[in-house]
C-alpha cells in the first residue's frame, strides 16, 4: 500500500510541473507538449480509483525533478527556483481559498463534470489519447474558459512574470490559464491526501527521498 508521503509527492510533482510550464511559457513563449499533455489529461479524470489514474508517474518525471530542486534549501534560494516556488505556493494558496468558498467550489465541481462531457464529445478517447489530442487547442480553450469564468472574477489574480510579447498572445494566455487550472487540480489533490504547508517545512527530506525513488522506479 502506497504511503501518504507517496501521494503527496505525486500531487506536488504535478503542481510543480504546472508551475514550471507556466514559467517557461511566460518567459520564453515555449510550449513543452510532452510535459503539459498529462496535466491536461488529469483535468478530466473525475472518478479515479488510484492516484496513478490521475498522474502516471512516468509522465510527471519533470515535475519530480523540479520538486527535488525546489525543496533543496540552497537550490530553492536560486532566483529561477525562488520564482517558480512562488508560483507554486500562490496556486496552493488559491486552491486553499477556493476550498473555503463552498458555493464557488461546488460550482467548479459541476463545471468540471460538464467539461469532461464536452471534452469526451470532442475526443471520446481523450483519457488514453496521444499528446497531439491532449493538446488540442479547442480543449485548451475549454479549460481556459473555466478559469476565466469562475476563478479569475472571484479571487485575486495571480501575478505571472514574463516577457510582455508572450503574455499578450491569446493562445499563450489560454495555455497559462489551463495550466493554472491544472495546478489547482494538483493542489486540491494534495490537500485531499493530507498535504499541509508544514509538510514542506518539516518533512521535505521524506518527500525528496520519495521523489528520488519514484524517478528511479520509472527510469528502469
Amino acid at each position: 500500500m502506497a504511503s501518504v508521503t507517496y501521494f503527496e509527492t505525486i500531487a506536488l510533482a504535478a503542481l510543480f510541473q504546472s508551475a514550471a510550464q507556466i514559467q517557461r511559457i511566460a518567459r520564453f513563449g515555449a510550449v513543452d507538449e510532452k510535459a503539459i499533455a498529462p496535466l491536461m489529461r488529469a483535468l478530466v479524470i473525475t472518478n479515479p480509483q488510484t492516484i496513478e489514474e490521475i498522474y502516471d508517474p512516468k509522465t510527471i518525471i519533470p515535475g519530480l525533478n523540479q520538486l527535488l530542486t525546489s525543496l533543496y534549501p540552497k537550490e530553492a534560494a536560486q532566483p529561477k527556483n525562488a520564482e517558480l516556488i512562488k508560483v507554486a505556493f500562490s496556486i496552493i494558496g488559491l486552491a486553499g481559498t477556493l476550498e473555503k468558498q463552498e458555493p464557488i467550489f461546488q460550482q467548479l465541481d459541476r463545471e468540471v463534470d460538464v467539461l469532461r462531457e464536452n471534452v469526451l464529445t470532442l475526443h471520446p478517447d481523450y483519457e488514453k489519447a496521444s499528446e497531439n489530442i491532449l493538446m488540442d487547442y479547442d480543449v485548451i480553450k475549454l479549460y481556459s474558459k473555466i478559469y476565466s469564468a469562475l476563478i479569475s472574477p472571484n479571487f485575486p489574480k495571480l501575478i505571472i512574470y514574463g516577457e510582455e510579447s508572450y503574455l499578450r498572445r491569446t493562445e499563450l494566455q489560454e495555455m497559462i490559464r489551463a495550466l493554472l487550472l491544472s495546478g489547482i487540480r494538483a493542489s486540491l489533490l494534495w490537500h485531499q491526501v493530507g498535504g499541509k504547508r508544514y509538510s514542506l517545512m518539516f518533512r521535505y527530506k521524506d518527500i525528496i527521498e520519495c521523489a528520488r525513488q519514484v524517478i528511479n522506479d520509472n527510469n528502469k
